[in-house]
């Protein structure tokens, strides 16, 4: 399959070789050039057009040894898939910035490491200077593809276009301004007194790009990776080649082919036929076959986010709080993790517990499976059983529409056989998430899941979800008290007391139901046996393509 995958790539990457020179300008009639100057000039252009043949020439001789490796032995190409890819070329269009840090093409100022800690990537560094002062000292050795310096200048334009463009960075550069004040060095002002800049920084949207350009072609796209981008048909396949001028350790492996196989069974397949060396977001059907496969290592980690059943509260039988929780408690979530992650996972009651960092507080609200007290709040909303044994209140019957995308197919169904239980009409509509967006643009939606990272910093994570005008906020949840907390925990003087604060405010927010949380997300990835050197992270961005990786026998 890579040897297919090879000759589709010397059609790509072979460049057309540049000739001929011109002449002096001759256009301007008041110009009288000697026949020195004119020779001069017609020697200075003769040369820049031999340089740039030698450098096509170089090119093209890079990318021929590059397909004669992957022809002779496959060891040089990973091949890496993901049920999705991006859809446009620009990085700060979500998700591209998370796409292009997986596979090697971008990279952010900061990284989390597999404790949690953070580290310099792209920055050299960043220190505290005083409440509300951060200094970040760049790399002066770092270059964009294009050969352009890595400026103060030009990633405060690349934050700056990430805060205008990025629906998921919005919140994270909230309270935070920056100014140049060096070449290789910006400063972060913040809103809040010790924030966390370096963790916001770590955002996976926030990979840094060249500013000055419009990233509507591949042409047009400037990024620092270890990676370049050669070849890119959206929604369908990246293809990246090694970045020889990277001022960082340098990838082993040469070439990345990035692909989108939407369909759960023909990604899974595409790992045991040996076309793909990494698959991520294997379904639960298929891990029983991937792990009695001799070629083929599964990976199952549970991700630092929250499958959360997000509640449309503009409708009214589901703006009656007594109603959302007792969705909550007719939920047995052990046997939704069971259905859904193959057991791999754990229960979370709230939002933020599937953080490492607020694992204490998991079982904190529906600490168990209460179908009796289900049944009470139901009785209790005026939503009593019919002769049909269906909910019902004022001769309508409790429906609910619950929409599923990805691999939430499985765990929406068991969902639907747990609420029927209660005598709840539920409906599952399973598609791609652009349907659920759409739903939820026309208010055409009762309830959708989906999970958004509980690693970083808390208050702009928290207020995407529980702040009316939270980006996460998909519901309408408006909660004075939560609003209340949410504005105490920007003033929180010590770590203390924001993880204080921060758990007061899951838990009134679980209380109120405006979703329901079940469970880590676990992301199991199918990795080519020979393929050395995959790091098992809870941060989805991290699991992608890394220098360390090479294929052994």
């Amino acid at each position: 399959m890579k040897k297919l995958l090879s000759l589709l790539l010397v059609g790509i990457l072979t460049f057309s070789i540049l000739a001929g020179c011109s002449s002096p300008d001759a256009g301007n009639k008041n110009s009288e050039k000697t026949e020195d100057s004119a020779t001069e000039n017609s020697s200075a252009e003769e040369k820049k057009q031999e340089e740039k043949v030698e450098e096509k020439e170089e090119q093209k001789e890079e990318k021929e040894d590059a397909e004669n490796d992957k022809s002779d032995s496959g060891s040089d190409t990973i091949v890496f898939v993901e049920r999705e890819i991006h859809s446009t070329y620009d990085p700060c269009i979500y998700p591209g910035s998370n796409h292009y840090v997986k596979n090697g093409a971008g990279e952010l100022l900061f990284r989390i490491d597999v404790d949690g800690s953070i580290y310099p990537s792209l920055a050299k560094s960043g220190e505290q200077v005083d409440d509300h002062t951060w200094m970040i000292e760049l790399r002066p050795e770092a270059k964009f593809w294009s050969g352009e310096e890595v400026t103060a200048e030009k990633v405060v334009g690349s934050l700056e276009r990430s805060r205008e463009k990025n629906t998921k960075a919005t919140s994270t550069l909230e309270g935070l301004t920056f100014n140049p004040v060096e070449e290789f060095k910006f400063e972060v002002k913040t809103d809040k007194a010790n924030d966390p800049v370096l963790l916001r920084l770590a955002h996976y949207e926030l990979c840094i790009l060249n500013p000055d350009l419009a990233y509507d072609s591949l042409e047009t796209m400037d990024m620092t990776g270890m990676y370049k981008i050669v070849e890119f048909t959206p929604k369908e396949k990246i293809v990246l080649v090694r970045n020889e001028d990277y001022y960082g350790k340098k990838p082993k492996i040469k070439n990345v082919v990035h692909e989108e196989i939407s369909d759960q069974e023909t990604r899974s397949l595409s790992v045991l036929s040996g076309h793909a060396d990494i698959a991520m977001q294997i379904p639960n059907e298929s891990i029983p076959q991937l792990e009695a496969a001799d070629n083929v290592k599964l990976y199952s980690i549970p991700a630092a986010n929250t499958q959360t059943i997000y509640l449309n509260l503009n409708k009214p039988y589901l703006s009656d709080v007594k109603v959302r929780q007792a969705l909550a408690w007719g939920l047995d979530r052990e046997e939704l993790i069971l259905v859904g992650t193959e057991g791999k996972s754990f229960v979370t009651t709230n939002w933020l517990s599937s953080s490492p960092k607020y694992k204490d507080i998991r079982n904190a609200v529906y600490e168990k499976y209460d179908f009796d007290k289900a049944s009470s709040l139901l009785d209790e909303a005026g939503y009593t059983l019919n002769s049909n044994n269906m909910r019902e209140k004022d001769g309508e019957v409790l429906k609910i529409q619950l929409r599923t995308w990805g691999q939430d197919k499985a765990l929406g169904e068991a969902i639907q056989s747990q609420w029927s239980k209660l005598g709840i009409d539920c409906e599952v509509i399973y598609g791609d998430y652009s349907l659920i967006e759409t739903a939820r643009e026309n208010n055409e939606w009762d309830a959708s899941i989906e999970a958004w990272s509980t690693y970083g910093e808390e208050h702009s994570m928290l207020a995407t979800q529980y702040m009316p005008e939270g980006t996460g906020n998909h519901g309408g949840y408006n909660s004075p008290e939560v609003i209340s907390m949410l504005d105490e925990l920007l003033t929180a003087s010590n770590e203390e007391e924001v993880m204080e604060i921060a758990k007061a405010i899951s838990i009134k927010a679980a209380e109120d139901a405006p979703g329901i949380y079940i469970c880590p997300r676990v992301e199991t990835t199918a990795v080519n046996a020979k393929l050395k050197g995959f790091i098992e992270h809870f941060r989805n961005t991290e699991n992608g393509i890394n220098a360390d990786m090479e294929f052994t026998d």
